[in-house]
């Protein structure tokens, strides 16, 4: 892969994982400090860290409940196509209009994901304070820092499958 697409693609995928980190999963009704999303991963995992008021406590699981019935049909349409992307890769023939047509449809229903992923960033952004909006802005800035300092080996890679690693090397 050429180095300045390499890096464009990182930048992008953390830009993503950033906004999922702000507020993807939308499980039920949880603690804020304790709340899990999909996959078992943190409903928001620097709102434990912000202080929030019990009334702002109350408006984001209110935000989470409503955005839920967005997010978790598109969430699992994500994971179907990205599904159905690594079939069409790994297949036993090549078909490019086949690998093509999946990934037109990955990009589209991850589109969409963002968009949605992003609306509730955005409210739940509005529930925060000043002071807080720039702490959490300063925690997702350490966590991609973070993410950024593991060894290559250690950095969630965001292909189909772990065998595409090798064809890097």
């Amino acid at each position: 892969m050429i180095p300045g697409k390499r890096s464009t693609r990182m930048a992008t995928c953390l830009a993503v994982a950033g906004l999922f980190a702000a507020g993807v999963a939308v499980a039920g009704p949880r603690p804020m400090d304790r709340g899990h999303g999909w996959h078992g991963g943190p409903k928001m995992p620097f709102l434990s860290q912000l202080n929030l008021s019990e009334d702002q406590k109350t408006q984001v699981k209110a935000i989470f409940d409503e955005e839920h019935a967005k997010i978790a049909p598109l969430a699992e349409k994500s994971m179907q196509a990205r599904h159905a992307l690594g079939e069409a890769i790994h297949a036993a023939a090549f078909d490019e209009s086949a690998v093509r047509a999946a990934a037109a449809q990955a990009a589209i229903v991850e589109s969409d994901l963002a968009v949605e992923r992003a609306r509730l960033a955005s409210r739940i952004r509005a529930v925060l304070t000043p002071d807080q909006q720039k702490q959490m802005d300063a925690l997702r800035q350490q966590s991609l820092e973070r993410m950024q300092e593991r060894p290559e080996g250690q950095r969630r890679d965001w292909r189909e499958d772990p065998a595409d690693s090798a064809d890097d090397q």
